[in-house]
């Protein structure tokens, strides 16, 4: 075959009910009906249910896909907004832009929050699709190829951020793909080829940046690859062989490619990140102390079965965000099984992936069984350490631990040749060896750290906000965690007006500042039921009226997310200084009046 049978013409020239179309269609047909098993708890209601924990990023990302695309329909580029971060708002790349985008047509017909559920079945279904086509290239082998599709797409670091409704981190089927290209461009550097590596890898960057990285970090191995090969050769052959050249001409040829598409979101998304008025930033030492004390990976994670997690957030912050870094002990004594048997030659590259994408995923320091390693006093350095000092791109990484999903590929290629190696022993090993797909689906879903079934965020705001008039909302309460803040936005895709609060950060500054706002954090966090006997009324009144000047116009209590204590408390305030407009078991509504 020459290229990839599932994604060329290999086949044209046979009939449609060829054995080999039919064992793709089959192969496909299986990797779909996956996606609709993990997809199955939103199903009875995709636009109204968002797949996540609803605690968690879900209403982050969902809103993020509202807005892009309320951008372009009212003619601007989503680069920034009013909308958040009320009165100033910001400059703002949203995380996952390329997503919405792709997603914009399902939102138009069916809203955002389908759109984002169509999102992550696109791009989990994609997991499976590229990571079978690169694995049917590596074995030419159908079912081989099927273990590893449906390896890669159950992998439980790609199913707990499902759970944690971060879908940027679920667009990891360009990955496979990439490499798949790369390798072709390394065994016949064509330009064809070439372009079509660069563009793979653009799309992986532009997916995900994580996942570009890693497409790039193959391409260098690669090309080290093909230097240490020419370097062996007799020197006879090398004065005569090309292939390093061509090779290398043809790899930049899609590194031009890559660039050209990568540049601008690229330099758009820093840009944003590094304005004064920015409402994401990450400077280098906030991204470094998120690195080494809040990200940092425990190796015992990476083959620990079970509910074990580093950082353990629940613990930690009494969230429900997980981070999950497992591998799957099948496929690790699998891929161990291969490196030694008739297949290590084929095995090997695949193997050396693995090792050196696990070893970036541990981070800069060893980290074991809840604590850094130490000698003499220091704490031992690992190879992402001297890379984040050479290497400008590592030093903007927070989740070192994301490069599990370059070992998981590697896994998932190596069961591949596991299941092509046993079945040509025999037919019962033929008919058997597939078996291992259910095997690692079974252990990533129901074995692994990853949560399951994945639960789902369930849109349900009141009816009431529609009918808000033009001005800033605020809801309450104000001291939410502040993931669990981020279903206040659910709300913003009803009522459409501004809010005071951003993407994962804490209080508006104007918040601690204002009287009145002041006042109210006061009685959330009081631990007596009644109200201060003296009020500074004339401090209140000149909060209330800082509001309406900027533009606020409503605030609108949360009945469910207070204590009764708490309710009553705020509720009685409120009814001193603020004008009811709507009452139910849900939510209490006040209208800021202009001062007189």
């Amino acid at each position: 075959a020459h290229g990839p049978a599932i994604l060329t013409a290999t086949l044209m020239n046979k009939p449609i009910w060829h054995a080999a179309w039919l064992r793709h269609r089959v192969a496909l047909v299986l990797l779909f009906v996956v996606v609709l098993i993990i997809a199955s708890s939103v199903l009875p209601d995709p636009m109204h249910r968002a797949l996540g924990h609803p605690g968690n990023d879900v209403w982050n990302h969902v809103w993020g896909y509202w807005w892009v695309a309320s951008s372009f329909a009212e003619g601007r580029a989503p680069v920034s907004t009013t909308l958040l971060s009320w009165p100033a708002g910001g400059a703002l790349w949203f995380i996952d832009n390329f997503n919405a985008v792709l997603s914009l047509p399902v939102q138009v017909v069916l809203g955002p929050i389908a759109a984002y559920n169509a999102a992550v079945c696109f791009n989990i279904g994609l997991c499976g699709f590229g990571a079978y086509a690169l694995a049917y290239r590596v074995t030419n082998n159908t079912w081989a190829a099927l273990v590893a599709g449906l390896a890669y797409m159950t992998t439980p670091h790609l199913i707990s951020q499902i759970y944690n409704g971060v879908s940027e981190a679920v667009s990891a089927g360009w990955f496979p793909l990439a490499v798949l290209f790369l390798r072709e461009t390394a065994h016949r550097p064509t330009r064809r080829n070439a372009l079509l590596a660069g563009t793979f890898m653009g799309l992986t960057g532009l997916a995900n940046w994580y996942y570009g990285l890693s497409a790039g970090i193959v391409a260098v191995a690669l090309l080290a690859r093909a230097g240490w090969r020419w370097r062996r050769m007799p020197r006879w052959r090398r004065r005569n062989s090309e292939a390093l050249g061509t090779a290398g001409v043809a790899v930049l040829l899609g590194g031009v490619t890559t660039g050209a598409i990568l540049l601008l979101p690229v330099l758009s998304f820093r840009a944003s990140l590094r304005a004064e008025n920015a409402l994401v930033s990450r400077n280098a030492d906030f991204v470094w102390m998120s690195q080494i004390m809040h990200n940092m990976t425990d190796v015992i994670t990476l083959v620990h079965p079970g509910k074990f997690y580093s950082p353990d957030f629940r613990a930690l912050q009494g969230e429900d965000l997980i981070v999950v870094s497992y591998l799957g002990l099948s496929l690790v004594f699998v891929a161990l099984w291969v490196i030694q048997s008739v297949a290590r030659p084929q095995a090997r590259s695949w193997f050396a992936l693995f090792g050196g994408f696990t070893m970036l995923a541990v981070g800069p320091y060893l980290y074991v069984a809840g604590d850094y390693v130490t000698v003499d006093g220091g704490w031992v350095g690992l190879p992402f350490l001297a890379l984040r000092q050479w290497i400008p791109a590592f030093s903007s990484i927070s989740h070192a631990n994301r490069f599990v999903v370059g070992s998981a590929l590697a896994l998932s290629v190596l069961a591949a040749i596991a299941v092509d190696t046993l079945s040509k022993r025999s037919a019962l090993w033929a008919k058997l060896s597939p078996l291992l797909g259910v095997v690692v689906v079974l252990e990533s879903l129901r074995g692994s750290p990853a949560v399951w079934p994945i639960p789902y965020a369930s849109f349900s705001t009141p009816e009431v906000y529609a009918r808000l008039t033009p001005g800033a909302v605020l809801d309450l309460p104000l001291c939410m965690p502040v993931l669990e803040r981020s279903r206040l936005l659910a709300h913003q895709l009803v009522h459409k007006q501004p809010v005071p609060y951003g993407l994962n950060d804490p209080f508006p500054p104007f918040i601690r500042g204002n009287h009145f706002t002041k006042m109210v954090i006061a009685l959330e966090r009081w631990t007596v039921t009644y109200l201060p006997t003296e009020m500074p009324w004339i401090d209140l009144a000149a909060g209330e009226e800082q509001l309406w000047r900027l533009g606020m116009r409503h605030v609108v209590v949360d009945k469910q997310a207070y204590t009764a204590d708490q309710l009553s408390r705020v509720s009685r305030f409120l009814d001193l200084t603020l004008t009811p407009l709507h009452d139910d078991d849900r939510v209490r509504v006040y209208a800021l009046v202009e001062p007189s």
